[in-house]
């Protein structure tokens, strides 16, 4: 799916939770969709995701397949569709896939079953996971699926958990499939032995399962709009991403412990030709707590999403007897009426290509955290306010218009890639590498060695390292040498040249070799090129011997991205120079022949405790002034602040136009024009 369809234009979207079980016994008993509807109406929401049946596996529509809740008298989903209808609302069904207690209760058979072969049950919370592979599907399912698409004319849906509990499981029918298919026993030892094709056959169970009830909603209704919950995420399988028309990534900065991560997740969403929810919550800490965040910090988190490319979806809750909460929907609807003054400028508007961020992610996404080397070198050039995309291993494009590519440590790269990289150095390109990105295990070496212009030697024997002082490249830090707390590669070089050379800490902490701190004091100076440089034909390769970018990413430590934020100014100038703070985010779009610098303030409380305390509200922010920008442009002329509609005075320089915005509260848009 192009750019052709309605999701794209609808920037105000509102995920309503009904997991509900049926002990309360005011269960659904005040649920009226007039005034139901009425709290989106006023709130500005032009989008709504309900609830067809959740993880409790209660039906909320007039069913004949399954259990309906019994609580509920009227037709839930059919009655708010209907409302909605009249105030051009569109309407996502929520269907629980990967999780429903009545199932498995009614069909203790149809339980997934881990390598122990314990059942996957709840132990008193709602996750009790029926398996895919068993009569769930044929028997409940694609029933429910069918008679819900052939009674509602809905406008998309959402199939929430469609993969197996870490992509595998033991029950008989995973056990009849597999030898059937692969003609073998899948025992749990193969977990071990060849745990890939256990793995593989796991996501393969989602990816049909997904293009079954695909097919069973499309045959019926072709116009629905189909998705997965984490379908288009960064490291999803492509099979699962083809049976939804839009993706979707959940985010929640509570959940992640950074505000970082709706830009992070927007910034590669964007390179996508599919529209992309990025997802966050209403609630402080969790799905479900009913809590409710400030409007301000709605206001930011919503200004992140869309001013990088993503589309805003925010979740809620239904209280148990059916109705929401009138306090929730005016603060919602005062940072959605913010939204509204600015969307226009977001909506379908394409990136300024500059750096490219090839990077890698889990495809475990439920269980497993995001890739820390990525998210931490996107945290990094986001506080250098670099202009960058974000893309995922192979799949990246022609990388015409980039003038610089970063590699963190754990991105996965083939050959062919190796060989459209080393071409876009030679015609003048920057490459940035860190660690062991591109090493190959069968080579014993980096597949771009001679890009780089060292060889690698080994690994080394400590955990820590630090980097020999750079006149340069140390501006802004300590002139001592600094602590990378990640092991370093000892490289050889070939041709480049060294920067900074890795000092081995001055031992390993044993018994009778301990300090005052567990990380000791720097030791002998190596010859190994801890920084190094190497030009290789119109172009220049940086390569730094450590994972610096996850190292980043868990230790915060501000002195790597200095040196890391140097190093790259030292050898290319940006599109826009924006003169912040780390907390300032900028993000340059076009649209309709117009460039778009978007400027975001952030700023937040501080933490507690934090191994209790670890989310960390934003109640007030305190606007910025007198940014200075200057932008590297012979063809612009003007720049407007908006949505204040104020011009703003522009000077010309040798090579574009310079100004300063003279106050950003939270998000100021400055459209950028040739008159």
């Amino acid at each position: 799916m192009k750019k052709d369809s309605w999701f794209w234009d609808r920037m105000r979207q509102v995920h309503v939770d009904f997991h509900m079980p049926e002990f309360p016994r005011e269960a659904i008993r005040s649920f009226d969709a007039k005034s139901f509807v009425d709290r989106f109406v006023r709130a500005k929401v032009n989008v709504i995701g309900v609830f067809t049946k959740c993880h409790f596996g209660n039906a909320f529509y007039d069913n004949t397949v399954g259990h309906k809740h019994g609580g509920l008298k009227e037709d839930f989903f059919g009655e708010v569709l209907a409302e909605a209808r009249k105030h051009d609302i569109k309407v996502i069904a929520y269907y629980s896939l990967g999780t429903d207690a009545r199932a498995v209760r009614d069909n203790p058979d149809w339980y997934q079953v881990d390598e122990h072969g314990n059942v996957r049950g709840a132990e008193g919370t709602v996750w009790e996971l029926p398996c895919l592979n068993s009569p769930y599907r044929e028997e409940l399912v694609l029933p429910q699926i069918k008679e819900i698409t052939e009674k509602y004319d809905m406008d998309g849906y959402l199939l929430d958990i469609p993969y197996l509990h870490n992509h595998y499981c033991f029950c008989p029918y995973c056990k009849k499939k597999f030898a059937e298919e692969y003609g073998r026993e899948m025992k749990p030892e193969l977990l071990e032995t060849d745990r890939e094709l256990v793995v593989r056959f796991g996501i393969d169970t989602a990816a049909r399962c997904m293009e079954e009830i695909a097919a069973t909603v499309k045959r019926i209704r072709p116009h629905v709009l189909m998705n997965c919950n984490g379908a288009w995420r960064m490291g999803e399988p492509d099979r699962v991403n083809a049976t939804s028309d839009y993706g979707l990534w959940e985010s929640q900065p509570s959940a992640t412990g950074s505000f970082h991560n709706h830009s992070i997740r927007a910034r590669y969403a964007r390179t996508l030709e599919v529209p992309v929810q990025i997802m966050t919550v209403r609630f402080t800490e969790g799905w479900g707590l009913m809590s409710c965040k400030t409007a301000e910090q709605l206001k930011y988190e919503f200004a992140t999403i869309m001013a990088n490319g993503g589309i805003i979806n925010i979740g809620d809750q239904v209280l148990p007897d059916g109705t929401l909460q009138d306090g929730v929907y005016e603060v919602i609807g005062e940072a959605f009426a913010f939204v509204e003054e600015r969307e226009k400028y977001c909506i379908r508007a394409e990136s300024v290509r500059e750096v490219a961020l090839i990077a890698n992610n889990t495809n475990n996404w439920y269980h497993d955290k995001d890739d820390a080397a990525t998210f931490g070198a996107a945290k990094m050039l986001l506080e250098g306010h670099h202009q960058f995309d974000m893309y995922y291993n192979d799949d990246f494009p022609d990388l015409s218009g980039y003038r610089v590519v970063v590699l963190p440590e754990t991105v996965e790269l083939s050959e062919a890639s190796a060989a459209r990289l080393e071409a876009f150095v030679a015609d003048g390109g920057l490459l940035l590498s860190a660690g062991e990105a591109t090493f190959c295990r069968r080579r014993q070496n980096f597949l771009l060695s001679g890009l780089f212009g060292v060889n690698y030697l080994e690994r080394s024997p400590y955990g820590v390292g630090y980097l020999t002082e750079h006149d340069g490249l140390w501006r802004g830090v300590a002139r001592i040498p600094q602590l990378i707390e990640a092991p370093f590669i000892k490289t050889v070089p070939s041709t480049a040249e060294t920067l900074s050379f890795v000092q081995w800490p001055l031992t390993v902490p044993a018994v009778s070799r301990a300090f005052r701190h567990p990380i000791p004091p720097g030791g002998n100076v190596s010859d190994c090129p801890g920084i190094s440089v190497n030009r290789y034909g119109k172009g220049t390769a940086l390569y730094i011997a450590a994972p610096v970018f996850g190292s980043y990413w868990h230790s915060n430590h501000f002195w790597v991205r200095r040196i890391v934020d140097n190093l790259l100014r030292s050898h290319y100038r940006k599109y826009a120079e924006v003169e912040a703070p780390t907390h300032i985010e900028t993000n340059l779009m076009r649209k309709d022949g117009k460039t778009y610098l978007h400027v975001i303030n952030f700023q937040s409380n501080h933490a507690g405790e934090k191994s209790t305390a670890f989310y960390n509200p934003i109640e007030n922010i305190t606007p910025v002034h007198d940014i200075r920008v200057v932008i590297r442009d012979n063809e612009l002329r003007k720049a407007v602040m908006r949505p204040d509609n104020v011009d703003l005075p522009v000077e010309a320089t040798e090579d574009g136009i310079a100004f300063t915005i003279p106050r950003v509260h939270i998000h100021a848009i400055i459209e950028l024009s040739m008159a």
